[in-house]
């Protein structure tokens, strides 16, 4: 059903964009005017790329991840004023790309992608591995750190042979702890001790030498089909979108504003304790997170059968629609990614296998559910506000939590 739900809304998604296409003035290049102007393209002189694999920004000569293996940390995301509240987190500024996805009981979690070790900051608080992030960073062999993982995150390391590049968290690498990070006595609660769980690239890099892991890999493409960063960026061709809201479940909600002085989607969070909106904010130098990119898939996502916990299962298998936002406007996309070791595609919206160019920056991706397909919503300056529940100015609740 999800799956004939999906075929509709890429059908939906094309018909409006060849409806906007139309509507715009166009010079028939048949036309006499046409020939007279049109000039043949100037060839452009090749000159040295070297984009970051995460962001498509320049690489300097000496950069550090230059040559490096990407390395993906899993980071708690649980909202709630007891023992496990996780907010704010650390370390999420300096991610490359965010990525955020339900995982179980309607929570999300995300995994932080960082290009270079040493320069990682500290980052948590740490959580399980899940599957749905890992199939991600699979077919970049990245380093991938957590604490404690699922039973389905456990069988895709061990049929794809991926320990040798797989963290479980410092009690299974036996790396101490940091008294000064271990737990937040700053912050005047007695958090419990699962939610205490931070690192940093300092500390990775103690296992990365521990355990000999080699983190060498030369990357001959990006994780996105970036624009390339000596070229202007792209200037989106869809509605304007000042304001997105993405449902992950009723109590997991992101919001995102478009700051035109940053050129950013700054990025907000509902707490399903208090019924609140606040900003999402960096523990570490109380920035709120902002990101050049957004891209929101959807695809099916619903508990492994049998499993008892309800941990989620992401559809990668049959590819699905989403956006893509950038510079306070969006586009209508498609995506594929098949098996565990393909990586993600992006596509445009016109029924085309044409690659989807994405801007030079960060980027955040959610993996979202279908079902929470009508809670998805954004908006622009001066727009008909279609739902009050979902604009980025109100946040009104109207649902219970989780």
């Amino acid at each position: 059903m999800k799956r004939l739900v999906i075929l509709t809304l890429a059908l939906a998604m094309a018909v409006s964009l060849l409806a906007a296409c139309g509507s715009k003035g166009e010079v028939s290049t048949s036309s006499p005017a046409a020939q007279a102007t049109a000039t043949p393209s100037p060839t452009p002189t090749p000159i040295p790329y070297t984009p970051d694999v995460l962001t498509g920004l320049e690489q300097t000569p000496g950069d550090p991840a230059d040559g490096q293996r990407i390395t993906a940390i899993m980071v708690n995301n649980i909202s709630n004023t007891g023992r496990q509240n996780a907010r704010p987190q650390r370390g999420l500024s300096e991610a490359g790309i965010l990525i955020e996805s339900k995982v179980e009981g309607g929570i999300t979690r995300f995994c932080a992608l960082y290009d270079d070790v040493s320069s990682i900051p500290e980052v948590g608080p740490l959580r399980s591995g899940r599957d749905q992030f890992f199939q991600l960073v699979m077919p970049w062999n990245a380093l991938y750190y957590h604490d404690g993982e699922s039973v389905f995150t456990t069988e895709f390391i061990r049929d794809y042979d991926y320990s040798d590049l797989n963290i479980g968290g410092k009690p299974y690498f036996g790396v101490e702890t940091h008294p000064q990070i271990s737990h937040r006595d700053s912050r005047g609660r007695d958090v419990a001790l699962e939610h205490t769980e931070f690192t940093s690239g300092e500390e990775i890099q103690q296992a990365i030498d521990k355990y000999e892991i080699d983190m060498n890999r030369d990357y001959t493409s990006t994780f996105f089909d970036f624009v390339p960063y000596y070229e202007s960026p792209r200037t989106l061709e869809g509605e304007v979108a000042d304001t997105v809201s993405i449902r992950h479940s009723s109590s997991y909600r992101t919001y995102f504003d478009y700051d035109t002085t940053s050129g950013q989607y700054l990025m907000s969070m509902y707490s399903p304790a208090d019924g609140t909106v606040s900003a999402t904010v960096d523990e570490n130098n109380n920035t709120q997170l902002g990101f050049t990119n957004l891209v929101v898939l959807f695809t099916e996502i619903a508990d492994y059968p049998g499993d008892s916990k309800g941990i989620q299962k992401v559809e990668y298998a049959y590819g699905g629609v989403g956006y893509y936002f950038c510079g306070g406007q969006v586009e209508y996309i498609r995506w594929q990614k098949g098996g565990p070791l393909e990586a993600l595609r992006l596509y445009t919206g016109d029924g085309t296998e044409t690659s989807l160019k994405i801007n030079p920056g960060k980027t955040y991706l959610a993996m979202v559910d279908l079902d929470e397909y009508d809670g998805f919503h954004y908006e622009g300056a001066g727009q008909q506000v279609e739902d009050n529940d979902f604009t980025a100015n109100s946040y009104v609740d109207t649902e219970s939590a989780d």
